[in-house]
């Protein structure tokens, strides 16, 4: 069985990683240690200075020194491979692992300059014995810009933890603390006081910029969301390393310079670090918002400690001493510099925030808030227990305008319509354009007596028709009013309105409507029997769960003039599970407008054609009428829809007639007359239904396959009474002459169930009397 431990590296390591280039690093590492921990590099080249150079042979310290040399080299060129392999692998940490690498590269470039450097001191040519370790500490300080640039994009593909101007931050920093260092020396004793000007304020520089390495990366592991990458903790704990082993070194100058037996152990530390934690893979960071506020607080602390060096430089003049101080004052100088043009970016920054919020949160076309700005106000409102009373406003033929006038037209439209809301509403109130062309109103008050004021205003204002591009046009609009009494939060507050709108764009249009509890119940419902459509036919969008109950078909038969049952028309009910039997028209307005026609129609027509065809195989030959409306009969699957059902229930094409109203074909005219020849070409009957309520033209028949004109009753409701009906007495006739000898209608049975409907016909068929009324 695999080691628990071993099955866990593996999920850890990513794969296809170079462990080889690892193992290196860590050997190396490991060798380095014990070699500087047996006999430090300072022992080395003192021993060697004071042995002399041997006139023949290479000298013992020579190899110990060269072997060192290597060893460092090694072990951060393999680190480098490592980190450079990383930046290529992976995203989006690319950045992060690009710098990271960068910085191993030029440790390794400086392990090597700084191991020539030892090895010619061994050899003779260069006097004195630190000058190896100053060139490993200007290359240490060298690689650090490039490790802040790296620890600050650790986690900015989830958090922008800093801008592109962040670094000015840690080179004040870096200095502020440089400033601080060079008035300490003095005060501590530390013999680093006393080198070279030059020497002391590297030294006093390198250990600044690890100081501000180790906070930059403990502030990262923090606001980053870092917390569960065990990298990021690793990262932190060698940098911490580093700057202890440093700060340790503040009374050593041997191991100051770098020649001590743990003077390296920190960067060795750090470099084995880099190579672990490259090979392992990300820990998804904690969620973090773009925020500005670590950057501006880290360049104000930088800031505040340069001011405060430069205070106590010159207070303490007299006491630390000339050098120290001018040193001090410099390092401040130039820490106060970089944060003050950091500052000068922040401040440009934070304007720029605030023009990009606004635009954010701005209607570019009205110039008034937009939705998002409005959902921001309610939210607000809500939190602070703030009653209001929110108006939205759905302009009147606005799509009608801007397709028939075009969109430049329709844009100013919307923008005289935002001024007449803006107008009207008042200063004291919020304004926004909600989207498309509605508006909305949140008045700072639960009354709708203020929103009554309004909707009056906003009358006044749209009295008169506004000039647009040569055109009057009336901007006008439908209102729906709803107080945050009635509404536990915005979302709830912003449907009361909406719902409200719809009741008054249903009223006629140019009205307000105030929510009230009936019209919610009513709105709640019309939801619910939504939710309940789309579960009966099969709806995708449908909640998982819901009774719809079921669809009945009821059939109406139709006589010829012997009172014989010829066919039969298919009307829809819904037997639903919550209200019983439901008939047409509370149900298909909303089938209508949530675009469930085509499946209703299908499952009707199926339905239907099955228990026409049952019918058929008991010797009853009676012809199925199914309606459709105009949304069926533009859509693309009507006529496989049809050969389906025919198909599958073995139903003649020549039984079954589809019905159309004019209005219907009227919509579309040259989309409905090839789609009306394309079913009559394959047998089935078409019949123009409710002639005489739409266009009542006959030119238009010419080009229609209709085999059949249903006359509504309308036409005929009055014959015999009305003197204006007795003109199409003659009309009837001619019509009875020209085939029209069937008759429908409640004068001969209202729509029956299935089941009655067997019965009645056999009564019906029995019987065989001559049925002529008043739907003739």
């Amino acid at each position: 069985m695999t080691n628990p431990v071993t099955r866990a590296l593996r999920l850890r390591v990513i794969s296809g990683s170079p462990l080889l280039a690892v193992a290196f690093c860590l050997a190396a590492a490991v060798l380095l240690t014990a070699t500087q921990a047996q006999a430090p590099t300072g022992g080395l080249l003192q021993e060697s200075v004071r042995a002399g150079r041997p006139e023949v042979g290479v000298p013992d310290e020579f190899w110990q020194v060269l072997l060192r040399s290597v060893l460092r080299v090694t072990m951060f060129a393999a680190a480098a491979v490592t980190l450079t392999w990383r930046a290529r692998a992976a995203r989006p940490e690319a950045s992060v692992w690009r710098w990271f690498a960068r910085t191993a590269w030029v440790a390794a470039a400086a392990s090597m300059l700084a191991g020539v450097v030892d090895c010619l001191t061994v050899r003779g040519p260069l006097e004195g014995v630190g000058g190896g370790g100053a060139v490993l500490g200007a290359g240490v300080l060298a690689a650090c810009p490039l490790l802040y640039q790296g620890l600050v994009r650790w986690n900015r593909y989830g958090t922008h933890l800093s801008e592109p101007g962040d670094w000015l931050n840690g080179i004040g920093a870096a200095f502020a603390l440089t400033a601080i260092g060079n008035l300490l020396l003095p005060l501590v004793d530390s013999p680093i006081a006393a080198w070279p000007l030059w020497q002391e304020q590297l030294w006093l520089l390198r250990i600044s910029a690890e100081i501000t390495l180790l906070g930059s990366a403990a502030t990262i592991l923090h606001i980053g969301g870092l917390h569960r990458d065990v990298r990021a903790w690793a990262l932190t704990l060698s940098l911490a390393a580093v700057v202890g082993v440093e700060v340790a070194a503040v009374h050593d100058p041997v191991a100051a310079v770098g020649n001590g037996p743990v003077s390296e152990l920190g960067w060795t530390l750090l470099a084995v670090t880099f190579a672990l934690t490259a090979v392992l893979r990300a820990v998804p960071p904690l969620a973090r918002p773009v925020t500005t506020t670590a950057p501006t607080a880290g360049a104000f602390v930088a800031l505040l400690a340069s001011i405060v060096v430069l205070v106590a430089a010159g207070l303490s003049s007299g006491t630390v001493g000339g050098r120290a101080t001018t040193a001090a004052a410099v390092a401040g100088g130039l820490g106060a510099i970089s944060v003050s043009v950091r500052g000068v970016q922040l401040i440009r920054l934070l304007a720029d925030l605030v023009v990009h919020r606004r635009e954010a949160l701005t209607d570019d076309l009205t110039d008034l808030a937009n939705r998002r700005a409005l959902n921001l106000e309610l939210g607000r409102a809500y939190r602070a227990g703030r009653d209001l009373t929110l108006v939205l406003i759905d302009l009147d033929g606005f799509k009608r305008v801007n397709d028939r006038f075009g969109h430049a037209v329709g844009d100013e439209l919307l923008r005289r319509a935002a001024t007449v809301v803006r107008s009207a509403a008042g200063p004291d109130t919020f304004t926004a354009r909600f989207g498309g062309d509605e508006f909305a109103v949140a008045l700072p008050t639960a009354s709708v007596d203020e929103a009554a004021d309004l909707v009056a205003a906003l009358a006044r204002e749209t009295a008169a028709p506004v000039l647009i591009g040569g055109r009057r046009l009336l901007v006008t609009g439908s209102i729906g009013i709803a107080s945050s009494l009635d509404a536990d939060d915005p979302e709830q507050l912003l449907a009361l309105a909406d719902a409200a709108v719809y009741r008054a764009k249903a009223a006629g249009g140019a009205r307000a409507a105030v929510h009230d509890d009936a019209a919610a119940a009513e709105a709640a419902e019309e939801v619910r029997l939504v939710e309940e459509l789309q579960a009966l036919l099969g709806n995708p969008d449908a909640v998982p769960g819901t009774d719809p109950g079921r669809l009945d078909v009821h059939y109406q038969p139709q006589l010829d003039r012997l009172g014989r049952v010829v066919g039969v028309e298919a009307l829809v009910r819904w037997r639903n599970a919550r209200r019983g039997l439901l008939p047409p028209d509370v149900f298909l307005p909303l089938v209508e407008d949530y675009g469930l026609m085509p499946a209703l129609t299908g499952a009707v027509l199926r339905q239907a054609a099955e228990q026409t065809a049952s019918w058929r195989a008991r010797g009853w030959r009676v012809r199925l009428s199914v309606n459709l409306s105009a949304t069926c009969l533009t859509h693309p699957a009507l006529s496989s829809l049809v050969d389906d059902v025919l198909a599958d229930t073995g139903l003649p094409p020549s039984d079954l007639v589809l019905e159309v109203t004019e209005t219907s074909v009227m919509a579309d005219p040259a989309g409905s007359v090839a789609r009306l020849l394309d079913l009559a070409d394959r047998g089935v009957e078409i019949s123009i239904d409710d002639y005489g309520t739409g266009y009542s033209s006959l030119a238009y028949l010419r080009d229609l396959p209709a085999a059949e004109l249903k006359l509504d009753r309308s036409l005929v409701a009055d014959v015999g009474t009305d003197p204006r009906a007795d003109e199409t007495v003659e009309v009837l006739h001619v019509l009875r002459q020209l085939g029209c000898d069937e008759t429908q209608g409640y004068l001969h049975s209202r729509p029956l169930s299935a089941a009655d409907f067997e019965r009645w016909f056999e009564r019906s068929r029995a019987a065989c009397r001559l049925t002529v009324g008043a739907d003739d």
